[in-house]
């Protein structure tokens, strides 16, 4: 099946309808119209699904590598492309079903084709968080709060970004980078970084896939804190006091 999918934007929500069932369109706004305006396309693609049910389930329970939107709610719309089932046209999620609708796509947002990255950043004190940023050094830079270092460690296709100047500049000491053999330290990244794919046949970052944006986020879960024992630095991991969403 290959869709669409659009997501209403909460800056442009003014009547608050963000997650609002049709039956109940008329009372939040006035009437009962989709305003296009106030949506984003979140996804454009192919995806292995038979049903506009299995397309709910398969963007709440297993996002595809790189899906910029939330997951799919309440007041969301479906475009269906090509189907051998499903008419063509554009479908609203209900509470307990899929409604078809007037929609207006080119009265909408496209955040699908903006130079944008899924990224996996870690944040000191936090749990890694999946996030997609804008694939440019201004959006970096601001990530990690400077100019960035790219550091390859890991036997993957992944960097390391992160401020080349942490360190000197005493940001706090986030995680640590161990090697892969002897489990030993072999450096320490200070301030927030994030990790990146970076394939060799390529000279900009990708998408960071899905088994790769696992892998990492397990072995960065948990945050750290440092000490000196007998000449040598040690790491233990800790539990951030705050509830952060690990997905």
């Amino acid at each position: 099946m290959k869709i669409n999918i659009y997501q209403i934007n909460h800056e442009r929500d003014t009547h608050r309808v963000a997650f609002v069932d049709t039956k109940y369109l008329e009372k939040a706004q006035g009437n009962s119209a989709i305003n296009s305006k106030i949506y984003d396309k979140v996804f454009s693609g192919n995806v292995d699904c038979k049903t506009l049910d299995d397309v709910y389930s398969r963007f709440n329970t297993d996002h595809p590598t790189g899906y910029r939107g939330r997951s799919l709610s309440i007041s969301d719309v479906v475009e269906v492309l090509e189907d051998e089932s499903l008419e063509k046209g554009f479908y609203f999620c209900n509470t307990y079903d899929f409604k078809k609708v007037d929609f207006e796509p080119s009265k909408t947002q496209d955040t699908v084709s903006k130079n944008m990255i899924t990224i996996l950043y870690i944040q000191a004190n936090h749990y890694p968080k999946t996030v997609a940023i804008d694939n440019s050094l201004e959006a970096m830079q601001k990530l990690v709060g400077g100019n960035i270092e790219e550091y390859m460690p890991f036997e993957d296709e992944v960097a390391i970004i992160c401020n080349e100047e942490g360190k000197m500049n005493g940001l706090p000491l986030n995680r640590a980078v161990y090697d892969e053999k002897t489990k030993e330290i072999i450096d320490i990244i200070a301030g927030d970084f994030f990790i990146a794919y970076a394939p060799i046949d390529s000279e900009k970052f990708k998408d960071l896939p899905k088994d790769l944006e696992q892998k990492y986020r397990e072995k960065f879960k948990f945050p750290e804190r440092f000490y000196k024992q007998n000449g040598e630095i040690k790491a233990y991991q800790y539990k951030p006091k705050e509830l952060d969403t690990i997905r």
